[in-house]
Parts: structure tokens; C-alpha cells; sequence
């Protein structure tokens, strides 16, 4: 029991530190890589070129968070929609490191320019970006009493609810802008989407951390 108690408080910290650990690089890009624009290039543009390395290492981090956090969320799960998000969160893991390992094209760029990596990096962000919201909503149906409250639960919907706003804004915003382009406002609402997740993964991180003292 103790053993297992112990596992579940290093992957508690693991999930903590992978987080924080990306909001930190996230942050220090945007200081040394000031040529990318934040209010229109994407958080993954910042693994194209001069300091890219720091995004991938950015990318294996929120992997490594997503993984053990999905461990750690497993053993207390009460249902079976509880135990489907913590295999999806396994599988967001999964995607953030093809999403790592592969750079994002420009977001620039034409269909005809696309690299194999830009379209890898594609692939893995239509499983990681639905995935989260995914894992969250269902993680937090099977989330035991105990363990539950509104801030666990509100940080869930927070997941979704972001997308859908990046989702709606850019289905009326691109097109009527002919691209993405400057004044077209991708970048802030990418970064309200990773700090939407990146907030959910900490809130139940530390709820669980809670929970098991």
C-alpha cells in the first residue's frame, strides 16, 4: 500500500513539474524569440528554427505531465468513463511527444510547402488538442466524491470551453483575413487553449495530491 502511495506521489509530482515546466519555457520564449509574433504565431511555431530545441523540450515535458498524471488519476477512477479519460489522457502523452519530435510548419505556409514533420506535428495536434478536453470531462464523471469538487470540475469545462472559443474565432477570423496573418488574433487564443489545459492538469494534480496526504 505504501509502495503504491508513493508511486502515485512522484507521478503527482512528475504531473506538476511537466506543467509548470512548459508555462516556464512558454514564458522564456517569448523573451528570446521576440521575431514570433505572440498575438499571431502558434506556441508550437517557437520549435521552428533559432531555439527550437527549447520547445521540443517544452513538448516532452507537458508529455511527460499528461503520462504520469494519467497514472496517478487511474487507481481512484469509479467508472468506466473515468477509467476511458485516463487511457486518453496516456494517449494525449503519446501525441505531445510526435508533436515534439516533429516541428510545426509555419503557420505561414501554403498547403504545397507542407514538410513531412509539419504534417507529423498536424497529426499528432487533431488527437492532443481534442484529446485533453476529452480526458477531463470524463475524468472528472469518475472522479470519486473525495476527490471531486467545483475547482476540479470548473478547470474541466475550462479545457473545452476555451477550444470551442479558438475554434469559433478562427472559423470567422481566417477566412474574412484571407490567412493567418497579423490582426488576426491564433496566437492569444492558442495560448488561452494550452493555459486552459495546462491549468485543468494542475488543479486535479493538486486536488489529488490533497486527497492522498
Amino acid at each position: 500500500m505504501r509502495s503504491a502511495a508513493r508511486r502515485t506521489g512522484t507521478a503527482l509530482q512528475v504531473a506538476t513539474g511537466g506543467a509548470v515546466a512548459l508555462l516556464v519555457i512558454v514564458a522564456l520564449l517569448h523573451v528570446v524569440k521576440p521575431e514570433m509574433e505572440p498575438s499571431w504565431r502558434f506556441v508550437s511555431e517557437y520549435a521552428i528554427g533559432r531555439m527550437g530545441w527549447l520547445m521540443t523540450l517544452g513538448f516532452l515535458a507537458w508529455a511527460a505531465s499528461c503520462a504520469a498524471l494519467s497514472l496517478a488519476v487511474r487507481p481512484v477512477m469509479t467508472s468506466a468513463k473515468g477509467r476511458a479519460g485516463a487511457w486518453v489522457l496516456a494517449i494525449v502523452s503519446v501525441a505531445l511527444v510526435v508533436a515534439g519530435i516533429f516541428p510545426q510548419d509555419p503557420v505561414t505556409s501554403t498547403p504545397d510547402q507542407a514538410t513531412t514533420a509539419g504534417k507529423m506535428h498536424a497529426l499528432a495536434s487533431m488527437v492532443g488538442i481534442p484529446g485533453i478536453p476529452l480526458a477531463a470531462m470524463l475524468i472528472a464523471a469518475g472522479l470519486p466524491a473525495d476527490r471531486a469538487n467545483g475547482g476540479v470540475r470548473l478547470a474541466a469545462h475550462g479545457t473545452w470551453i476555451s477550444l470551442a472559443l479558438m475554434i469559433g474565432y478562427l472559423a470567422y477570423a481566417v477566412p474574412r483575413a484571407g490567412g493567418f496573418v497579423p490582426g488576426v488574433y491564433a496566437g492569444w487564443m492558442n495560448r488561452l487553449v494550452v493555459l486552459a489545459y495546462l491549468t485543468w492538469q494542475l488543479v486535479l494534480a493538486r486536488r489529488l495530491s490533497r486527497s492522498a496526504a
